[in-house]
């Protein structure tokens, strides 16, 4: 075999890891939307309230991002393929869940382990595809063009997946739809991904646990505050409660070597203008 034909093999292997990355993306957003349809059966079949029934969204949500800088910090110290895995095994073990549930508790909890195997998916598809494409610029533009595009794509597709497969199967399947994907991947990750060796660093829990509590304080606020009252004491302790730990995580972050979010970041004018075009109108 030629030098040629070895080059060739590397790149069209690059180029099929991309085409995995992008499916991650794909489906971690997919998975945001594509139980709307579903909601009228799953309150239906399961007994969930009208106040309670956003949690199945909310559950997925605040699990992945409140954690996923953790998961970015954990790809960082034991490997971006081998957390990628663990993220497919992760959100694979919650669909199985989230599907089989039959009653509230199992199901958020399903919703929220598959919000778990997200957080941990994202953030290493993003380090490895800046492995594979980090050093061209040329091939790193169009690569991060197509794994933008795959985010937007999955939140059209949930939800037309998610209103034909409610209507032609039933419920659960918007969460099974997901076992044969996460199988396929973990089968082909060994084979396309590039390994990195494991090193030293520490974890900051605090950190993570501060995160996930103060997001999750204020979806809890905003969900319910349409029906307690946007100036009850229910909405007003709550979102206090959110403000607090939100801003005992930036002191958390200020205070630590490895951080999980070095607030340095916001001082970089590139990134800055980024957030900011984000915003909405």
């Amino acid at each position: 075999m030629t030098v040629t034909d070895t080059g060739t093999r590397a790149g069209t292997r690059r180029w099929w890891a991309l085409g995995l990355i992008a499916a991650a993306q794909f489906m971690v957003i997919m998975d945001t939307s594509i139980i709307g349809v579903a909601l009228p059966e799953i309150q239906a079949e399961l007994g969930f309230t009208p106040q309670d029934l956003s949690w199945v969204f909310n559950a997925y949500v605040v699990a992945f991002g409140g954690l996923l800088l953790l998961g970015g910090r954990l790809s960082d110290l034991f490997g971006a393929r081998r957390i990628f895995s663990t993220g497919w095994l992760v959100l694979l073990a919650g669909s199985v869940l989230a599907g089989a549930a039959n009653g509230v508790g199992l199901e958020l909890a399903g919703r929220a382990i598959q919000g778990v195997g997200a957080a941990l998916i994202a953030p290493s598809a993003l380090t490895l595809l800046m492995m594979l494409f980090g050093a061209e610029p040329k091939e790193l533009t169009k690569a991060l063009a197509l794994y933008g595009a795959a985010a937007p794509a999955g939140g059209t597709a949930g939800v037309f997946l998610g209103g034909v497969i409610t209507e032609y199967a039933s419920w659960p399947w918007v969460f099974y739809l997901n076992v044969p994907i996460a199988i396929a991947v973990l089968l082909a990750t060994p084979a396309l991904m590039p390994a990195v060796e494991s090193r030293r660093g520490s974890i900051d829990l605090a950190g993570a646990l501060t995160a996930t509590g103060g997001i999750g304080a204020a979806v809890y606020a905003i969900a319910r505050a349409p029906e307690a009252g946007w100036a009850s004491a229910e909405t007003l302790l709550t979102g206090l409660a959110a403000v607090v730990l939100l801003v005992i995580f930036v002191g958390v972050q200020a205070r630590r070597s490895e951080p999980l979010m070095r607030l340095a970041i916001f001082r970089a004018p590139n990134l800055a203008a980024a957030n900011v075009a984000q915003l909405p109108a």
